[in-house]
């Protein structure tokens, strides 16, 4: 097994992304009532990218809190 001290090594070079991913998996794991899976990890990490992406080229649009709820409440009535 590695010592923290490499693995943190490991980690700094990493890309800056790729570090933050790994934190968020760190964090997860750190919480004894999670369910970590590395699929659904990687299925949000690849969202999450892509939204990004659309941010960045100026094709995302942002909505308000109401207009949010209320295309949910449209879509999942009580």
């Amino acid at each position: 097994m590695k010592a923290i001290s490499e693995v943190a090594k490991d980690a700094l070079e990493l890309p800056p992304v790729q570090r933050l991913t790994l934190a968020r998996i760190l964090l997860d794991l750190s919480d004894e009532n999670a369910d970590f899976s590395p699929e659904i990890e990687a299925a949000w990490e690849s969202e999450i990218c892509q939204r990004m992406e659309e941010l960045k080229a100026g094709r995302a649009r942002a909505s308000g809190f109401d207009q949010v709820f209320a295309r949910l409440d449209g879509q999942f009535p009580a």
